[in-house]
């Protein structure tokens, strides 16, 4: 057989055995498409874009509430092509489709970096594939997607680029200027994601010339858009960071141990990670793998460590797994295809006999008190068919959705008045027009309440002031679930007291009128003018960085 023939039947070969857990993989993500809690946040915010009003949540301030700006403009432009379509429909297709792209591009990005010859098979691959959690948030309104697809476009761009370079010739680090371009989006996947960013900057620069001209134009190329975003931010948001940021800024490094523990021991996922240290330690250490190369393998999973280290630092997540697969991603990239000789025989049985016992055995369990299989979750509130949590009225016997419809309802009719989820015959009058209603979660009530009434939430991911209360050492909470007094909701949008009265009523109103909180108010609050948001640029530094005792006493004597 000629030499171009075997190469071909190679290729073929290569191409069927990747296709495999691609498919069965994207196929799971369609299966459990869903749209979680916090993806109905997002709604919400695609619904005032919709309405034009900007990526606001309550029309009465602007706070940034959604986590991801690019997983945001993306299913707002799809839903602009298609208005007709349920925003939670937009973003299971978009998400299905992401997952499998990332994929893709994971395979092919690590084929780039081979030297084309032989049989290459799945390795890790498979072990992205294999993981339920990928299935999971394949959809589920959120950016993980999004997420997966720009780390596999990152990797791809730099194997492609390492393998078109002539050997032995560097060229400029902007070139081509779309690399460095895709490299700078990171901040607009995810904040944290900044780290990924100058990790795969370190890749770039690393594969091409020594120049500091050549350097400096790739971080300009890199750089405009975040910046131009952040400048934004800055003046419509007063704000350095999303409010999500700083609303889960109590998590603890015990926490974050538990949720690395928890994501580890679930999938026996020390098996996979011992393979793939063998596999990549193979790789660098052959002679065919040059200091270009060597970048991707030394660079992406000390990127990994790097990230699940900042997941750590933050208290990881409520939600089993989902921080922690970017690390994941980032340490089996470059093995996604290895070459199917030698010792890579033995690695590639080990990976899949794990992945098909991860596949079909291994699950998170639903609550271990602080970290939930928030699909299975929430499955139990609507049928557990594929697709059942995506129609909004499918979550009608929810107890927010119905006291967040009654709220739309009254206002419409002009009510106004203050009402909270755990007192929903108490409502407290308001001295503006509207109904204001404090919900566990801004998720699927939110999106019930509509676009005018004000919803308001005790983990403060909607709410400039309750985002910066700093709770005592000892409170205890879920992570990205720490609950804040009542009393600063009331003092805020009511103009009375509950009929059992709450502690602090008065020092939590007196501490709203002091200049710093006051400040912060008026920023997010007062008619965007020019004006306003040049202010805005120079205080933004100084308003995110605010914190206010959770406490109204302390509060009061520490603020004013």
């Amino acid at each position: 057989m000629s030499r171009p023939a075997r190469g071909n039947r190679q290729l073929i070969l290569t191409s069927a055995l990747t296709a495999m857990p691609i498919g069965a993989a994207t196929v799971m993500v369609w299966l459990r498409r869903w749209i979680s809690d916090d993806g109905f946040i997002n709604i919400r915010v695609i619904h005032q874009l919709m309405a034009g009003r900007g990526p606001i949540y309550n029309v009465h301030e602007r706070v940034e509430v959604g986590t991801s700006t690019l997983w945001l403009m993306a299913v707002w432009l799809f839903q602009a092509v298609t208005p007709t379509t349920e925003t939670g429909e937009v973003m299971v297709v978009l998400g299905t489709a992401l997952t499998a792209l990332a994929l893709i591009l994971l395979a092919v990005g690590s084929w780039a970096l081979s030297d084309g010859r032989g049989v290459m098979v799945p390795l890790g691959l498979l072990v992205v594939a294999a993981l339920p959690v990928v299935w999971d948030f394949g959809t589920s309104g959120l950016e993980t997607s999004l997420s997966m697809a720009w780390i596999a476009a990152c990797f791809a761009a730099l194997a492609f680029r390492l393998r078109a370079l002539t050997p032995g010739v560097r060229v400029p680090a902007w070139r081509p200027w779309p690399v460095a371009c895709l490299i700078g989006l990171g901040p607009l996947v995810r904040p944290d994601f900044a780290l990924l960013s100058l990790a795969f900057g370190i890749a770039l620069l690393w594969q091409s010339a020594r120049s500091l001209s050549g350097w400096l134009a790739a971080a300009g190329v890199a750089l405009t858009i975040p910046v131009a975003y952040e400048v934004f931010r800055m003046g419509f948001f007063a704000s350095l960071v999303p409010n999500t940021a700083l609303a889960k800024a109590n998590g603890s490094v015990a926490q974050g141990w538990t949720y690395v523990q928890d994501f580890l021991g679930t999938y026996w996922l020390g098996f996979p990670l011992a393979f793939g240290a063998l596999a990549i330690l193979l790789r660098i250490w052959r002679s065919g793998a040059g200091p270009n190369a060597r970048s991707l393998f030394i660079v992406l999973p000390v990127a990994g460590l790097a990230h699940a280290g900042f997941v750590v630092s933050v208290g990881g997540d409520f939600m089993h797994g989902r921080f922690l697969l970017p690390a994941t991603l980032l340490c089996f990239a470059p093995i996604a295809l290895v070459s199917f000789a030698g010792m890579e025989r033995l690695l590639v049985v080990g990976t899949a006999v794990w992945a098909l016992i991860c596949g079909l055995v291994l699950r998170p369990v639903l609550w271990n008190g602080m970290i939930a299989d928030e699909r299975t979750y929430y499955s139990t509130f609507v049928a557990d068919v594929p697709g059942a949590s995506i129609p909004l009225e499918n979550w009608s016997a929810d107890v927010g959705f119905q006291l967040a419809r009654r709220a739309a309802a009254d206002h419409a009719a002009g009510a106004s008045y203050y009402v909270q989820i755990e007192h929903p015959g108490e409502h407290l009058p308001r001295p503006e027009l509207g109904v204001v209603v404090v919900l566990n979660s801004l998720g699927v009530a939110g999106a019930a309440a509509g676009l005018d009434v004000i919803v308001n939430d005790p983990p403060s991911l909607g709410d400039p002031i309750g985002a910066r209360l700093v709770l005592p050492p000892d409170a205890t909470f879920r992570v990205g679930h720490a609950y804040k007094p009542e009393v600063w909701a009331v003092a805020r949008y009511a103009s009375g007291d509950r009929s059992v009265p709450l502690a602090g009523l008065a020092e939590a109103r007196r501490t709203l009128a002091c200049a710093p909180v006051a400040e912060l108010l008026e920023a997010v609050s007062a008619p965007l003018t020019v004006e306003v948001f040049l202010r805005n640029l120079l205080r933004a530094p100084r308003l995110t960085f605010l914190r206010i005792p959770s406490d109204p006493v302390l509060a009061l004597q520490s603020i004013c």
